[in-house]
């Protein structure tokens, strides 16, 4: 059984097609490294000196931190590193990094907070008792005080999760059953998330029932993946990063046509197909706007002049008016309210997936109590709908 990571599953998560490609394939790519990926490694790397050296007691001044951090950026700099969002440059980024670790020297300097006891710590351990399921992964950082461990995770990212997001986080709470596995006289572990752009430390635990339904739904994902003989490509906004744009059916044409010049792109088959489809659909969305309009005063003259049919010179249209039952529509309070009753009734498991028109139907032809029906009926309201159809005329019926 091949051993999964936090980042091998996501990978399979956040889009299979991908997975397949770099780990059942394994066809290897020189990656674009993100600026994002590239200024995390450096802050990453900043951090774990200052904690290295603490050890030996060394003391790290901000200056310390951020000449190493200029250094690093130096060495590793590249023009292979992508910058996506075109409206910040290297600089922006450049300066991103400095304010993460800016805010996080003056968070917590003099960095006694707690008993540092692993830095940058690999750690393998099994899901199941029979050593079938193996994960593994590295904890940034591992410290411990007054008896409780800590498994601290830096996030340089740019954007700050709610806290509901960190309580069901899959990566920390792996680390939190391999601390206590290299630690079994652990009786408390704190799940501690570092998010440096906004100087915020957000904080989680597991309950012994929540990592053994963790262990279960991680099983039941790697039984997924195992088994699994179809791998669809998503498209998501990760599609931005991916390394294998030119093998992917959902991003090969942008690929394709992204470097042509004018001509050649305009000539292209595929651009010109879309391009001709586009302007014909907003040419139909106008068309549709007239006659949705023409439908209207159709509707008014049969109604003004008493009529169901009425004669064109080659068509005929046919005005249908009558009502329809309406239930509240979803996410409102009266369909919550709905709902409700409907689950207390017992009728849950025949209407959670119903459309209000089904729901309507349901209650003319069940078995179910006329009380109950009534109540339900409570929640109705009744719509006057109007429809015209268009017909040719028949033989009989033209001039």
């Amino acid at each position: 059984m091949t051993v999964y990571s936090h980042s091998r599953l996501s990978a399979y998560e956040n889009c299979p097609f991908k997975f397949k490609l770099r780990y059942l394939d394994k066809i290897k790519r020189e990656e674009a490294e993100s600026i994002e990926a590239f200024v995390g490694k450096r802050v990453h790397e900043v951090l774990e000196k200052l904690y290295q050296e603490s050890l030996l007691t060394k003391t790290n001044t901000l200056g310390d931190l951020l000449s190493s951090y200029d250094r690093l950026w130096k060495e590793n700099w590249n023009d292979n590193i992508t910058i996506v969002r075109r409206k910040y440059n290297r600089e922006h980024y450049y300066q991103f990094g400095k304010k993460c670790l800016e805010n996080y020297f003056n968070h917590y300097q003099p960095f006694n907070q707690s008993v540092t006891v692993g830095i940058e710590t690999k750690v393998n351990f099994d899901l199941d008792d029979a050593g079938k399921y193996k994960i593994t992964g590295f904890i940034d950082r591992i410290a411990h005080v007054n008896g409780v461990y800590e498994a601290h995770d830096y996030k340089s990212g740019s954007s700050l999760p709610a806290q509901k997001y960190l309580d069901n986080d899959r990566q920390l709470a792996f680390y939190q059953i391999a601390i206590q596995k290299m630690w079994p006289e652990v009786k408390e572990v704190k799940l501690i998330w570092h998010y440096l752009a906004f100087d915020m430390e957000m904080v989680s635990s597991r309950k012994p029932e929540q990592l053994e339904n963790l262990k279960k739904q991680t099983i039941g994902l790697i039984d997924q993946i195992e088994s699994a003989r179809e791998f669809p490509a998503v498209e998501s906004g990760l599609c931005n990063w991916c390394e294998y744009p030119d093998l992917c059916p959902k991003r090969k044409h942008f690929f394709i046509v992204e470097n042509l010049e004018t001509n050649s792109y305009f000539q292209d088959k595929g651009v010109e197909l879309v391009n001709k489809y586009a302007q014909l659909s907003v040419e139909k969305e106008k068309v549709e706007e007239k006659i949705n309009v023409l439908k209207e005063q159709i509707v008014q003259y049969a109604k003004n002049e008493a009529l169901e049919i009425i004669k064109g010179n080659n068509h005929k249209v046919r005005v249908k008016t009558g009502t329809r039952i309406k239930f509240p529509a979803k996410d409102t309070l009266e369909r919550a309210a709905l709902d409700n009753l409907l689950m207390a009734a017992g009728k849950w498991p025949e209407t959670a997936d119903l459309n209000t028109a089904s729901l309507n139907k349901l209650c003319q032809q069940s078995n179910w109590e006329k009380e109950l029906i009534a109540k339900v009926r409570e929640f109705a309201t009744e719509e006057r709908t109007s429809s015209v159809y268009l017909s040719e005329l028949d033989e009989y019926e033209e001039e």
